[in-house]
């Protein structure tokens, strides 16, 4: 997975494929490589008020163009984790000038080495994922929230194309019954959910569409191994949601004062 990432940052950089792949399905180039685009993000904003007085830490950043976004449209504060170093690389390099407002630090989600009561925000799109342990990541990022901090988690949950549909215990799609649902539990959190399942299979069907038009570029620049990748995301999750077995949430999580 990691050698995929790498080759990943290093190919979008400089793909017009992706872009165009971007900013047709999400609204605008964030280098989304989850499904997070510009009415979700929006959504985010609004829940979670963010704002110039708020210190966020983007959890899985990528290359930050989505911190960035965020950090443009509300002033807030944030700190992008990531670990791929040539992500935050690039990161850093692009916002040079606004390093008082961004920060990028390479780390992984298995290991966090975070400063207690530092964020008033954890924000993880699409990147729980890699946390081996869900309940242990849940813990280790409520010590980095200050009192009344909280955490907003973009997250889908669904069978796999290679898990049988009778092994697959559909009864874990209702939103508090997800395994995010159940480490929020474990860790004593409560947290009010939004049901993003209907915009996640439209744009993985525009996903479908976009990157059919866009193959030849894909393969032309060299760089079909991303159209592959996003092509076979898009076509797993629409199919597993047309069959009732796939979810999609953003998750925020009550104000909390950390453990000490």
């Amino acid at each position: 997975m990691k050698d995929f990432y790498e080759a990943f940052y290093a190919a979008v950089e400089h793909s017009p494929a992706h872009h165009a792949f971007c900013e047709r399905v999400f609204g605008k180039d964030l280098c989304q490589h989850g499904f997070a685009d510009l009415e979700q993000l929006e959504l985010l904003i609004e829940v979670a008020g963010l704002g110039p007085n708020q210190r966020l830490l983007d959890l899985g950043c990528g290359n930050g163009m989505i911190a960035e976004y965020l950090s443009d449209r509300t002033g807030a504060r944030v700190t992008g984790l990531e670990y791929i170093p040539l992500a935050i690389e690039q990161a850093r390099r692009r916002t040079a000038a606004k390093s008082d407002r961004l920060a990028f630090e390479v780390g992984d989600i298995n290991q966090l080495e975070l400063a207690q009561s530092t964020f008033d925000l954890v924000l993880s799109i699409d990147s729980m994922y890699f946390s081996d342990d869900y309940a242990a990541t849940i813990r280790e990022l409520r010590t980095a929230l200050r009192p009344g901090g909280r955490m907003a988690i973009f997250y889908s949950h669904g069978r796999e194309p290679w898990v049988p549909v009778e092994e697959f215990p559909a009864e874990t799609l209702s939103p508090d019954k997800t395994p995010l649902a159940e480490a929020l539990d474990a860790n004593g959190l409560s947290f009010r959910s939004w049901d993003l399942t209907t915009q996640e299979y439209r744009l993985a069907l525009r996903r479908e569409e976009v990157l059919s038009e866009l193959r030849p570029q894909f393969e032309a620049e060299g760089t079909l191994f991303i159209y592959e990748n996003r092509m076979g995301d898009a076509e797993g999750f629409s199919r597993a949601i047309e069959a009732g077995l796939h979810a999609r949430y953003l998750y925020l999580t009550a104000s909390s004062t950390p453990n000490p």
